[in-house]
């Protein structure tokens, strides 16, 4: 028996083959695409150094790269966030230095040349920045033991909601909902969602023991703070939990080493940053 045919003489049975074929292409495509996130870093790579001498140990510093200290809302989140980036590079096949080798350089620095960072003016002397640098960088390499600091800089910065339907926020490759507090079922149709909070973003910068820039760029974490649906105004409120979602801090870390090490859903432009 013959199949049937449509009107133009294709039988029906191919036709149908061809759709489920065609379907299943659209779906796989749906599944492996990623969501393009403008806001994604553009992040700074010497492939030529990398290529030559690719680091394989690294020390995590103990310091942030800028000479500032962390803010105080995210100092007990440091050592956590700082446990999961050398997990994060021991599972991609780096070997981690313990970090009392780059804390004792960077002391014996500080003794030399003195403090660069005046906590009454939160100002940076340059010049002494540069100094203890160096003197750290080359006190390590005489050492012998590592190949580059990794220096991972936990900061805060304004972010803002959107005030469209989902009113997310968007920075340094993430999307965040709005956090809530509080046992209320909505918010306020009044809300003001062009209020500026703060968020947190983990910033990397990898360094040669010689002082050449290998490696940088910034993955964006989460909020700092909460709508508090208890409150009559249903105002932003800082959050009880600071960096509590360890999702979240996962896939700022993943955004952060990208593309020293791939990161499998990147957000970010296909060509290559500068």
């Amino acid at each position: 028996m013959r199949g049937q045919t449509h009107n133009n003489g294709v039988p029906v049975q191919k036709i149908t083959t061809l759709m489920c074929c065609l379907l299943a292409a659209v779906l796989l495509q749906a599944c492996s695409s990623v969501r393009y996130n403008p806001t994604t870093y553009e992040y700074y790579i010497n492939k030529e150094a990398l290529q030559k001498n690719p680091p394989k140990k690294l020390i995590i510093a103990t310091v942030n790269v800028s000479g500032e200290p962390t803010r105080s809302i995210l100092r007990d989140s440091v050592p956590k966030v700082d446990g999961m980036v050398e997990s994060y590079l021991e599972k991609n096949g780096y070997e981690i230095i313990p970090n009392h080798h780059f804390e004792n350089a960077w002391r014996k620095a500080i003794l030399t040349y003195g403090d660069f960072y005046d906590p009454t003016t939160g100002k940076i002397d340059a010049r002494g920045w540069q100094l203890v640098m160096a003197a750290t960088l080359t006190q390590l390499k005489e050492e012998g033991k590592a190949d580059a600091v990794l220096f991972t800089d936990l900061i805060e910065h304004d972010v803002q909601h959107s005030p469209g339907m989902t009113h997310n926020a968007q920075w340094y490759g993430i999307t965040r909902e709005p956090a809530t507090e509080g046992s209320a079922d909505t918010v306020s149709v009044e809300f003001d969602w062009t209020q500026i909070i703060k968020g947190a973003s983990l910033m990397t910068t990898l360094y040669s023991l010689d002082g050449a820039p290998l490696f940088s760029s910034r993955g964006g974490i989460d909020t700092l703070y909460a709508i508090d649906k208890r409150r009559s105004e249903k105002s932003f409120v800082r959050k009880k939990r600071i960096l509590s979602r360890e999702n979240y801090i996962e896939e700022g870390i993943e955004l952060a080493m990208h593309p020293l090490i791939k990161m499998e859903k990147w957000p970010g432009k296909k060509e290559e940053a500068k």
